[in-house]
């Protein structure tokens, strides 16, 4: 709940005290949250303590700044076990750290050896495939911790693993435990990997590690996709020895025991609704879920029954918008497990015109069921019929959508906070949707001290934005400011620091750069659209016109 707002009612030295409280109990912060925290922390100088704050704390400094707590191994060491992840991929912060990182360990190659490879810890996720190749077997237990890959990395792990030339040998070698030491890389192999694992340590891996391991329900599936002949018999019938029993139903491994033609074979008499639930966790594959909703289908032809709709699961991405038609979805509570599968924006789209075309309301429960991934996908009309008051209990983002979109929201936001407005938890309330909001009320905002990101000011209403003057973004910013410069090529605050002088810009000593000069002016005009179109807002013209020119001409035309 730590907002840079409340920030600003702490003294500098009791917010230090909190900063090392928060390290003590290990609390998650996001970027925003450290971005300000770290400009608290280092309001009057960089502490020579910097050990005592959390450790993501670090990924928004330098080694120079951790000169006087340690050296740059050191600042790198706690830096590979800091959430990198709070950091963008691409953002240039996170690959200067890396470039740094390098320079730091004096790698001049592309070789790291398992020492620097371990002081890296989740640096090395950000490292090329080049990296990977050269380092061999050296980078794989590291590699195994990161959460996505670029297709280069996934290449160049594909290499080594298949080489042998690692400390886990080749893959024909590999046991269950070897499986789990390198689970976090199994999304990774293709066929010709998987095939090479012997089947009883695949087996073995999941009865007694996959439970443990990061990889997702689908993930799994393609392990089971291994296990299974790769030529399917024909099923003539249930074979005797693979009736599906009580037993067999409550047994996690159940889909390596059956190819795609025995389970549909061997679930004509069973009745899943009791267990559909459970074995949805189950690891089947692609083709085993889709016989799942064959026999469902086969058993339901006029439409599944509500008390079913619940229960879909993963089988959700087999359904049709012309199934969903005629499911009876008459409650939030149905909507809200449907949505939570996040099925595809089509039949997310289908789910929500069957739910409010039967009359339900878009209540507390539907929006946070919606949320910000799915309200894009509402109209007009239906963002209209929302009660406001509904708003107070729901987590939206609608800063992605349309200017419809965020303006009914805004309106809406701006009355189901009204009674909170001159609280300092107001701005948290109000900031996801300031996307909608007229300059008159960020005008009224730049005055209560909010702190606003600049990711935030990036996303206003353009009109709006452009409408501002230069104090008044000061004051929406406050301690942000500095954080403009690396926004300013970027639009729409491209346009913003066009139309300001820039002798004033100058002022604010932060970096601003291609204000207008002396001797130009700025016309602001509105740029025509089509009716469909949503609002593109304004666009800034600069003249360089000599003074004593304009003047002329402007006398001219008064005269004419």
């Amino acid at each position: 709940g730590f907002t840079c707002a409340a920030a600003n009612e702490m003294e500098a030295e009791r917010f230090q005290e909190l900063a090392k409280v928060m390290k003590k109990k290990n609390v998650k912060l996001g970027e925003d949250q450290l971005s300000c925290l770290v400009k608290m922390v280092t309001l009057h100088g960089i502490p020579k303590d910097l050990d005592s704050y959390p450790k993501d704390l670090l990924l928004f400094l330098s080694p120079s700044d951790y000169a006087a707590t340690g050296s740059c191994r050191q600042y790198f060491a706690n830096i590979g076990k800091a959430n990198l992840d709070v950091l963008h991929r691409e953002s240039s912060q996170r690959k200067q750290l890396l470039l740094e990182a390098l320079a730091c360990l004096e790698i001049p190659g592309t070789q790291v050896d398992e020492e620097n490879a371990e002081i890296l810890g989740r640096l090395v996720c950000d490292l090329g495939g080049e990296y990977i190749r050269s380092s061999g077997g050296n980078l794989l237990k590291q590699l195994s911790q990161c959460e996505f890959f670029l297709p280069n990395q996934e290449e160049a792990i594909r290499r080594v693993i298949s080489s042998g030339n690692t400390t886990f040998g080749p893959p024909v070698m590999w046991s269950a435990f070897t499986l789990n030491e390198l689970s976090g890389l199994i999304p990774v192999f293709d066929h010709s990997i998987l095939q090479k694992i012997p089947k009883n340590a695949l087996s073995l891996w999941l009865k007694n590690f996959a439970h443990d391991s990061p990889l997702s329900r689908e993930q799994l599936g393609t392990v089971v996709e291994e296990l299974l002949p790769t030529r399917h018999k024909r099923a003539d019938g249930c074979p005797p020895d693979k009736q599906i029993t009580e037993v067999v139903l409550n047994d996690d491994l159940m889909p390596i025991y059956y190819t795609p033609e025995e389970l549909h074979a061997c679930l004509k008499n069973v009745s899943l609704e009791n267990h559909l639930s459970q074995i949805l966790t189950y690891p089947f594959s692609i083709q085993q879920l889709a016989v799942l909703k064959r026999n469902l289908d086969e058993k339901y032809p006029d439409g599944y029954p509500e008390s079913l709709l619940p229960k879909l699961g993963p089988l959700i991405t087999f359904i049709t918008p012309e199934e969903v038609s005629r499911w009876n979805i008459t409650s939030a509570d149905v909507l809200a497990v449907l949505l939570k599968n996040e099925p595809l924006d089509d039949q997310a789209s289908a789910i929500l015109k069957r739910y409010l075309g039967l009359g339900n309301a878009l209540n507390a429960t539907a929006l946070n069921a919606i949320g910000t991934k799915y309200v894009c996908l509402l109209n007009a009309a239906e963002l209209n019929t929302i009660d406001s008051n509904s708003l107070k209990l729901a987590s939206l983002n609608p800063s992605a959508c349309s200017e419809v979109t965020k303006d009914i929201l805004y309106a809406k936001a701006k009355r189901a906070f009204s009674d909170q407005h001159y609280l300092p938890a107001y701005y948290e309330l109000i900031e996801p949707y300031l996307g909608g909001a007229p300059g008159v009320d960020l005008r009224a905002l730049s005055k209560d001290n909010v702190n606003m990101k600049v990711s935030t000011l990036a996303t206003l209403r353009r009109d709006s934005l452009l409408n501002l003057t230069l104090s008044e973004v000061q004051g929406l910013l406050g301690m942000n400011l500095r954080d403009l410069e690396k926004w300013q090529n970027k639009s729409p605050i491209r346009e913003w620091v066009q139309m300001q002088k820039q002798s004033e810009l100058d002022k604010l000593h932060v970096g601003l750069t291609g204000g207008t000069q002396e001797g130009y002016i700025n016309i602001v005009m509105p740029k025509f659209q089509s009716p469909s179109s949503a609002s593109l807002g304004t666009v800034a013209m600069t003249l360089h016109l000599l003074p004593t020119l304009l003047i002329s001409f402007l006398m001219m035309l008064v005269l004419s």
